[in-house]
């Protein structure tokens, strides 16, 4: 064996020097329990090879309020303790060190690492963690807060919001230094466009899911309005190989882990009068998106809390560690391609200063050189052979249908979208982004981006086959029914219907009239105190819910007769009622009775009948198959569920290419 024809020094000198970047040299270390509570002993454990010898146990103790980063000083400042030995495998050691009881109190951050002599063997030293740690907590305790402390009437009654209300939404605790807070959200003030504003100036820790992110870099978020609202977007950074393990809504694990992490503010800027929709804009525009088949940011709400002074819960409801619901959403760089399956891929952020490149593919261009030459080709009046070979236009389509439907013109300075060079089909296609100035037609913008000034949309046949899209997209998702089921899945996860209290009523106790709102941290128009529901005539959350429910319905009239006006479109079909046996469905066209072509559909939906639960909708717009067929359809039912909800529809095509809308469905429930 190796060891036999090494001294040990040497070999574990040849190992570090063999070994891959950033893998410690067969080095296991683990802690539990994964979060302890006060009180708790920590059992530390370490396996490793035999060679190396007994290492030495380091730990470090973070109390809240006195954070201690990579570059202080006191960073060199580390407790030892003894390891005791422990059963191995042959060639291996087993050592394990207790962690005392007293030294686990509420909200402590309590680092350790492994040495061997004076050289810190793990984390190894390419390690970018530096240390491994864990995060003391005895749970989200209860919070207690009025909507307006300094108002009148019920405004002024203080809220005991439960520890179970407290917890409802997933936390994300930043430990920071309390300057460094206040700097990247009000008392720095950097120009969006200049480099300084991408920078990560501050550091600090995250915990998330007991998980802790130690040493990560963060920064403010925004454009031009990035200081003006009082409770401000962050941007945080995580270290290479310590990426975001990040969960749903539901609780569900992403694919990929995140890289980077944006948390939208959940409020509104304060002169577009729609504050107190708490993200809901944002989050239903991206699922729309995504449900249309356009890749989009995942988003999931987050209750940030922020440990940067020695008190979780101070008589002040203004201070402590709760900051209220942010929105984290999905950032645009190589994690997004592998969660939404592209290749790797040249993507861009267009911004009025020019494309960003986010990701550079290995193969792809270093230069800018595709996305400029792409630029300027958009310019030219292209034929139809180019299109199609250059861009994507059924996900265009697709883009440009919800673009309308849910009035995001925030587009029309070439900002807020990115491009995509898909290296497989060598097609460029547009990625939305910040979309949170939707949802009602005075918001800004005029909605003019490149594919659509270029005319595209206004010529044959691409003309005919947007509004094919954008007609069934009307049918099966932007219609009063599906688009209000998206709306009441999202706004479950923050709010109860039944009235009681939810975090949405907490984060308006935090942020309606937070003092830095009618302070001069912010702009006038932008933030103002007392914002909240304003919009609503019930003045609740409920209300914003139904002016967004409310907007389906206008807009979608809008469309059907702003756009969707092509008096070639056939007429569309109507069913006849389906026969259904064990075995099999048969359903015919009732009118019209003889068409080109035929196309059918079948989908599952949620029953809205039945109790919403914490699985995921099923939403029609997610066909389980669509072909084309004869007037008389028939189908199996072996690979249909009993008891669950489905829908079929068809549309026609007539002589001149058009297809109708959909019919209206025909819907049953499996035997």
């Amino acid at each position: 064996m190796a060891s036999s024809l090494l001294p040990r020094s040497l070999l574990f000198l040849f190992l570090v020097l063999s070994r891959p970047a950033g893998a410690a040299p067969g080095i296991k270390v683990s802690h539990a329990p994964k979060q302890p509570k006060s009180g708790e002993t920590v059992s530390v454990t370490i396996d490793m090879p035999a060679f190396i010898g007994e290492p030495l146990l380091q730990f470090q103790v973070v109390e809240p309020g006195e954070y201690i980063a990579l570059d202080d000083p006191a960073y060199s400042n580390w407790s030892q303790i003894r390891l005791k030995t422990a059963p191995g495998a042959q060639d291996r050691s087993v050592f394990k060190a207790e962690l005392p009881a007293e030294l686990q109190k509420n909200r402590r951050l309590i680092r350790y690492r492994l040495l061997s002599g004076k050289t810190v063997i793990a984390p190894d030293e390419d390690d970018s963690a530096h240390n491994f740690a864990y995060f003391v907590y005895d749970g989200i305790p209860e919070w207690r807060a009025a909507i307006n402390p300094k108002g009148t009437g019920k405004e002024r009654e203080a809220i005991t919001f439960s520890s179970a209300v407290m917890s409802s939404v997933q936390a994300y605790h930043l430990i920071s230094k309390q300057a460094s807070v206040e700097k990247v959200t009000w008392r720095e003030r950097v120009n969006y466009m200049q480099p300084a504003a991408s920078q990560y100036k501050y550091t600090g820790t995250l915990v998330a899911d007991g998980i802790v992110y130690d040493h990560i870099h963060f920064r403010a978020r925004g454009g031009a309005w990035r200081y003006a609202m009082g409770k401000n977007m962050w941007k945080i950074d995580f270290n290479k190989g310590h990426h975001l393990e990040a969960r749903d809504n539901r609780g569900e694990k992403y694919r990929s882990k995140w890289g980077k992490l944006n948390l939208g503010a959940c409020i509104q800027q304060g002169d577009y009068g729609m504050r107190g929709e708490h993200g809901m804009l944002e989050a239903a525009t991206f699922r729309l998106f995504n449900l249309a088949g356009v890749d989009a940011p995942h988003t999931h709400w987050i209750q940030l809390r922020i440990v940067d002074e020695a008190e979780e819960n101070p008589a002040s409801q203004y201070r402590g560690d709760f900051w209220g619901l942010y929105l984290a959403v999905e950032n645009l760089d190589d994690d997004f391609l592998k969660e939404h399956r592209l290749p790797d891929g040249n993507l861009y952020k267009m911004d009025v200063t020019g494309p960003e490149p986010e990701n550079i593919a290995k193969s792809g261009p270093k230069d800018r050189s595709d996305v400029l030459e792409f630029m300027r080709e958009l310019q030219k009046r292209r034929d139809e052979k180019w299109w199609r070979s250059n861009v994507s236009l059924s996900r265009y389509y697709s883009y440009r249908a919800i673009v309308e439907c849910v009035h995001h013109y925030d587009i029309g300075s070439g900002k807020n979208y990115f491009y995509f060079n898909n290296p497989d089909t060598k097609q460029w296609q547009v990625i939305p982004w910040d979309v949170d100035l939707t949802w009602a037609d005075r918001m800004y913008g005029d909605g003019d981006e490149p594919f659509f000034s270029s005319g595209l949309l206004q010529r044959e046949p691409f003309r005919s086959e947007y509004m094919t899209r954008l007609a069934e997209l009307r049918d099966l998702l932007f219609n009063p029914e599906q688009a209000g089921a998206l709306i009441d899945e999202l706004a479950d996860s923050i709010w109860d219907p039944k009235g009681t209290l939810s975090m949405a009523d907490a984060d308006r106790a935090k942020w309606d009239y937070h003092p830095v709102m009618s302070s001069n941290l912010t702009q006038r128009g932008k933030s103002d105190p007392g914002l909240f529901y304003k919009s609503a005539p019930t003045r609740d959350f409920r209300g914003m819910l139904r002016i967004m429910k409310n907007y389906v319905e206008e807009r979608g009239r809008w469309i059907d007769r702003t756009l969707l006006t092509d008096p070639r479109l056939p007429a569309t079909p109507t069913l006849a009622s389906p026969e259904i046996s064990p075995q099999k469905i048969s359903i015919q066209l009732k009118t019209p009775a003889s068409v080109p072509r035929v196309r059918w559909r079948l989908a599952e939906i949620s029953d809205p009948k039945k109790p919403r639960t914490s699985e995921p909708r099923k939403y029609e717009i997610d066909a389980l198959w669509e072909k084309e067929g004869a007037a008389i359809m028939e189908f199996p039912t072996q690979d249909l569920k009993s008891g669950r909800l489905y829908r079929i529809r068809s549309r026609a095509q007539g002589t001149g290419g058009e297809w109708s809308h959909w019919s209206a469905p025909v819907q049953f429930t499996v035997p």
